[in-house]
Parts: structure tokens; C-alpha cells; sequence
């Protein structure tokens, strides 16, 4: 199963940079990367998300004000 890393500057509804990769450790490296590069900006949302059978399910996310959060 693919899964993406989402890379937005503004509202979930902004235009994303998007990586996909076939590993899970590939795709959270990736993930882990992008908050240490874009975490400490206030209007950046990062997504770790896998797509599975039953279409896209967020696996975890980070925000400045939230941190680190399981699911959507």
C-alpha cells in the first residue's frame, strides 16, 4: 500500500507538496523530516497518510499548535 506525505502552508484545503512511497519507513522518515525542517512554522500542516482498500486513512499529523497527533 502507498503512502503519502503532505506538506500544506495554509488551511487543509491549500495546495500540497506530496511525496509517495510503497515503505512505511521511507514515508515516516519523510515525515519525521518534514517537521524538523517545516514544523516550527505557525501555518504548516503535515500529514502522514497511508492508502489503503478502503481509500485514504491520516495515520498522523503535526501542526505547531497541536504537535504530534494519531489519525485525522
Amino acid at each position: 500500500m502507498p503512502f503519502h506525505v503532505r506538506l500544506r502552508f495554509g488551511p487543509p484545503s491549500s495546495p500540497a507538496v506530496t511525496g509517495t512511497w510503497d515503505s512505511d519507513a521511507t514515508a515516516e522518515r519523510k515525515f519525521r523530516g518534514f517537521i524538523g525542517r517545516y514544523g516550527s512554522r505557525a501555518d504548516v500542516r503535515i500529514e502522514l497518510v497511508e492508502d489503503g482498500p478502503q481509500g485514504e486513512h491520516t495515520v498522523r499529523s503535526w501542526t505547531l499548535e497541536r504537535g504530534e497527533v494519531e489519525g485525522p
